[in-house]
């Protein structure tokens, strides 16, 4: 079992109560003499607050959220028989219940209604908390849930949130966790997929998600940039390791993705063809390219002009260093780096040999990082043109490891907006250098901006030897479900075009 913290949304997740929601809605509608609204329409008006679903169907003067709750109350009391558990959740919760798992409920509604309704359909003993309101004005749950999430303290990779809208992938967010949205619920496949939301049909599918072990790393090296194992050697690691799949994301090349393809097809594992450009604008910016065709004319393209820039970058941080006082040369590195790509990493571990740092790590923070003595700006590429690129070439595009950009919230939600124009398909949410505050930040943004999450361990080998693939630092863990959701957005990218 994979999760062993279980969050539920209530309704519209562990109940089915869609179709008497909206007869509650439409109950209030005729006594206001006017005209009743559809599923579909339901489904693209809900929100949290519950007053701005409202807004959508009734004029301002005839906004009394008190006295509209109260009677939808009562309504929903009156129909309450057409309220059924969800199919599948009575066996799933016992099951989870029988193997250890820790069940909470985290609901907009108020706590006795709640209550009421778990002992009506027998899954009391199931639930260890319920995390109800103490009104009916269904306001957000999101603060008592990280209220919640804070005290039990636990490995945020051991809990998984499972709701119906797009709040819920907010307050999943807020806590940091995995989260998983049905179909069936209050806002429905259409909204939700719109949205990038990874969506399940059935609370069958959420019992798979939540048993599926396989992990995936979508951010790997090999010898044709800066990693220090060949394409070959990087495929038969990761199947070793016990990744079910993952991308090779070599810097600017897709010169190992033939080789590493060809192997994979004897493995047991999945191979994504991928490619990492380093850009730049205002700041260093890295856009991961996730599906591409390597052949592709334009990105082939935007590579070849990236060549020649690479190696007068190189030249030019080798130049900085020796103005600095270390004995650094361009050829040096090239011979570190094997006679093919030269990249910082190649120049980090050629300080390390001379003894001018301890770590690859330690001469990036010192000399060649972003805002460093001996750094070098990116003058070739735009982060835009990036995008365009993996667009072009039929891959998604996603903005990678953002706390390494500098840019604070407000800026970086600024570069993705313009990024979204161009094509971006989502970020790196899971990164080994996140921090708790990062991963939670960083996702709510993606939410906000209805961008997709992908992620990875930024592998290299022994170039970063802290740096395991797939598993990073030692808590970097992402799930299958992640691959599953960049599959259905490119299949939907597809029936576009």
């Amino acid at each position: 079992m994979r999760y062993h913290y279980i969050f539920w949304d209530f309704n519209g997740t562990v109940i089915d109560d869609v179709h008497n929601a909206l007869g509650c809605v439409n109950d209030l509608l005729e006594r206001k003499n006017r005209s009743p609204i559809t599923l579909s329409e339901y489904y693209n008006y809900v929100e949290t607050p519950i007053i701005g679903f409202y807004r959508h169907i009734l004029p301002p003067e005839e906004l009394d959220f008190d006295e509209i709750s109260g009677d939808y109350h009562k309504d929903y009391a009156r129909r309450i028989d057409e309220t059924q558990l969800a199919e599948g959740a009575y066996e799933l919760m016992h099951s989870l219940k029988e193997q250890g798992a820790h069940q909470y409920i985290v609901t907009a509604n108020h706590i006795d209604e709640v209550t009421q309704l778990i002992n009506r359909f027998g899954i009391e003993d199931c639930v260890e908390q319920i995390l109800g309101a103490q009104n009916t004005l269904a306001e957000s749950k999101t603060e008592r849930a990280k209220k919640l999430f804070s005290s039990l303290n636990i490995h945020p990779n051991d809990a998984i949130f499972i709701g119906d809208t797009l709040h819920d992938l907010e307050t999943a967010n807020a806590m940091g966790i995995d989260c998983v949205l049905v179909e069936y619920g209050h806002q429905g496949r259409k909204l939700l997929r719109e949205h990038n939301a990874f969506t399940v049909a059935s609370i069958k599918d959420v019992e798979k998600i939540i048993y599926d072990n396989r992990t995936v790393d979508f951010h790997t090296h090999s010898t044709c940039s800066d990693g220090t194992l060949t394409p070959s050697q990087l495929v038969r690691h990761a199947e070793k390791s016990g990744l079910s799949a993952f991308a090779l994301t070599d810097h600017d090349s897709v010169d190992g993705i033939k080789e590493a393809m060809a192997e994979a097809e004897k493995c047991n594992i999945e191979f994504i063809p991928g490619i990492e450009f380093s850009a730049a604008d205002d700041t260093e910016t890295h856009i991961i390219g996730l599906f591409i065709d390597p052949e592709n004319e334009i990105l082939l393209g935007t590579i070849k002009k990236l060549k020649d820039s690479r190696r007068r970058r190189m030249e030019d941080i080798c130049r900085k260093l020796r103005n600095l006082g270390f004995d650094i040369t361009h050829e040096e590195a090239l011979r570190v780096a094997g006679g093919n790509f030269v990249g910082r990493a190649h120049i980090a571990k050629l300080m390390v040999t001379k003894g001018y740092c301890e770590t690859v790590k330690e001469c990036f923070d010192k000399y060649i990082g972003l805002g460093k003595p001996a750094y070098s700006e990116k003058n070739e590429l735009t982060a835009t043109e990036a995008v365009k690129s993996i667009r072009a070439a039929g891959g998604l595009a996603f903005l990678a490891h953002l706390n390494q950009t500098g840019y604070d919230l407000e800026q970086l939600e600024n570069l993705l907006t313009e990024l979204k124009e161009a094509g971006l398909n989502g970020v790196e949410g899971y990164y080994p250098e996140y921090t708790a505050e990062h991963t939670s930040r960083y996702r709510a943004l993606a939410e906000k901006l209805s961008l997709a999450v992908s992620g990875g361990s930024d592998y290299h080998a022994d170039m970063k030897p802290h740096i395991q693939i797939g598993v990073g630092k030692g808590d970097l863990r992402i799930p299958y479900y992640v691959l599953e959701n960049l599959k259905n957005i490119l299949k939907k990218e597809n029936e576009t075009v």
